[in-house]
């Protein structure tokens, strides 16, 4: 019985990845973790569009209103804050459209269990991603793939409102992580991950934690970091080494898989992506398309 009721959560967890509507239990939610108030919100968007127009410092592909709050909530709601994000977005999606143009997004399956998602979200959590980078065979596929593979995590999950409000926690385990796979990591390579990360990128980021590592992956991110702005992202990036009780004072077990001493059972990518093209519609479909990535 505890397995059928399991399933059964999933699968409306599953369903529930293609919600594009506003909650209007959230608004509290929003406020605290997003400085958004339904006073000032519509204003707040006018003031960003009009920036936009203005400017002209970029031409985003949208400017609805629901593509525009994502940006907002990103930035604590501050329409000059959440002005340079979008232009740092379409900056790196200029730069960089070999990451997502003509992509067969379902194709992505192929990274199996490197990427994890939890479904559990939680507002002092938000989605927890996890990245196991010593299950990567870079002889298998190339290290661009890994940037398309956490992109399009992240591409997906902000086009749901609940998750633009939570935000996300990302977790990176480097167990198994070699010399062989660190060589991938050009500066190229580093500074299109921290643009994922949050610096181009409308996520309310949480945190970033880093388990299982060793002291030589802790001094080349170091390194990689003076590449990056100056952004108080930074302070909340953790390193634990291989301490679970450090991991615990940041995460609470309950929003963690068993592995590191939680409760859950985490979602592979290739499962995500599959069942988000089980459930998958025609709204979906045009988002991806005018993202630029392949449909079928």
């Amino acid at each position: 019985m505890v397995g059928r009721e399991s399933w059964t959560f999933q699968e409306i967890a599953f369903k529930a990845e293609m919600n594009r509507h506003e909650d209007k239990e959230a608004e509290e939610e929003a406020f605290i973790l997003c400085g958004e108030d339904p006073a000032t919100t519509a204003r707040n968007i006018v003031e960003l569009r009009n920036m936009i127009y203005e400017r002209g410092e970029c031409h985003p592909h949208r400017l609805d209103d629901a593509y525009l709050l994502r940006f907002l909530r990103a930035r604590r709601s501050v329409p000059a804050r959440a002005h340079r994000l979008l232009v740092r977005y379409n900056n790196f999606r200029d730069q960089n459209p070999h990451l997502w143009r003509d992509i067969d997004w379902f194709g992505l399956t192929k990274l199996g269990h490197v990427f994890e998602g939890v479904l559990y979200d939680r507002p002092d959590v938000g989605r927890l991603i996890i990245g196991r980078l010593g299950l990567w065979d870079p002889d298998e596929f190339p290290v661009d793939d890994l940037i398309r593979g956490c992109l399009l995590l992240l591409e997906i999950g902000i086009m749901q409102p609940k998750l633009q409000v939570l935000g996300g926690t990302a977790l990176l385990d480097c167990q198994g992580l070699t010399m062989k796979h660190m060589r991938q990591f050009s500066p190229s390579i580093a500074i299109q991950a921290m643009n994922v990360m949050g610096f181009a990128f409308p996520t309310h980021q949480r945190g970033f934690h880093v388990i299982n590592c060793s002291r030589v992956f802790e001094t080349l991110f170091h390194f990689f970091k003076r590449l990056a702005p100056v952004d108080d992202l930074w302070k909340r990036v953790h390193f634990h080494g291989n301490d679970l009780n450090s991991l615990h004072k940041h995460i609470d077990p309950e929003c963690l898989p068993k592995r590191y001493g939680g409760q859950r059972d985490p979602i592979s990518l290739a499962k995500w992506l599959t069942k988000i093209h089980q459930y998958k519609n025609k709204d979906f479909d045009d988002e991806m398309r005018n993202l630029g990535y392949s449909v079928d």
